[in-house]
């Protein structure tokens, strides 16, 4: 399963996306091209992500790369 395809909400996807790559927000802020990181840390808490699926196609692009 992808972060795309994942039927989870974004914001357990993210955590999970996190963790396996070892990113703090300030990193995934950088990642994502997010304003900062409470960006970020407002996603992990349930924010809505406006762009929620070009962010879910990144975050499978990501972990393609990783593998």
């Amino acid at each position: 399963m992808t972060p795309i395809d994942d039927p989870r909400p974004f914001s357990e996807v993210l955590r999970d996306w996190m963790e396996r790559h070892g990113l703090t927000d300030y990193a995934a802020a950088k990642r994502f091209g997010a304003r900062d990181q409470a960006t970020i840390r407002g996603w992990r808490e349930g924010r809505p992500a406006t762009y929620e699926p070009a962010l879910r196609a990144l975050m499978a692009l990501v972990d393609q790369q990783a593998d």
